[in-house]
């Protein structure tokens, strides 16, 4: 009687639980069942002399027997989308995009974007001195690897102080510049 009693007194909570999870195959109502189903394993194995409260220790009972339900229903469906829930039918912000997209890989557009901001680059850089120019390539790693101020001011056999100043002064010249187009 008193499992009969945990159920009926949690049902709310299942279905708040279900109300989180979203399904194109399976309604809230189907999803809800499921978490009844859930609800009643966990009355089943619940010991109340543990001093946990129910809800507590019926939550991954029910979560699970949704999110299964999801599964087997989902399992049958050819293709998915790739900015699809996963686990599936959860409201989560990871997709199977996030797994499927590689970090390191070079992004399709990137060659383009870094010839244009090359070239730009470039012609920017002709207004400098020759001072100037050397640090910014360098500091950036323009046509060449990117090295750290102490390098550069070692390549240049300045001081790190100066290589910061005729850095910091390159770029207030060519952001006045930029601003001027």
């Amino acid at each position: 009687m008193e499992k009969e009693k945990l159920v009926t007194e949690n049902m709310g909570y299942v279905v708040t639980l279900a109300r989180q999870y979203k399904s194109d195959i399976l309604s809230t109502d189907d999803l809800v069942s499921e978490g009844a189903i859930g609800l009643m394993k966990a009355a089943d194995k619940y010991d109340a002399s543990r001093g946990k409260p129910f809800v507590t220790f019926a939550a991954p009972y029910i979560r699970r027997s949704i999110e299964n339900a999801i599964k087997r229903t989902s399992i049958d469906a050819d293709t998915r989308s790739t900015d699809e829930s996963l686990p599936v039918g959860s409201r989560n912000n990871f997709t199977l995009l996030n797994v499927l997209e590689d970090a390191n890989a070079p992004r399709a557009d990137a060659g383009l974007e870094e010839s244009v901001l090359t070239d730009e680059m470039v012609s920017a850089i002709d207004l400098l001195d020759e001072r100037q120019q050397a640090v910014i390539i360098r500091y950036f790693g323009i046509g060449c690897e990117r090295q750290t101020m102490s390098e550069i001011a070692e390549n240049l056999s300045f001081k790190r102080e100066r290589v910061r100043q005729i850095r910091d002064q390159a770029l207030r010249k060519l952001k006045k510049v930029t601003t001027r187009r």
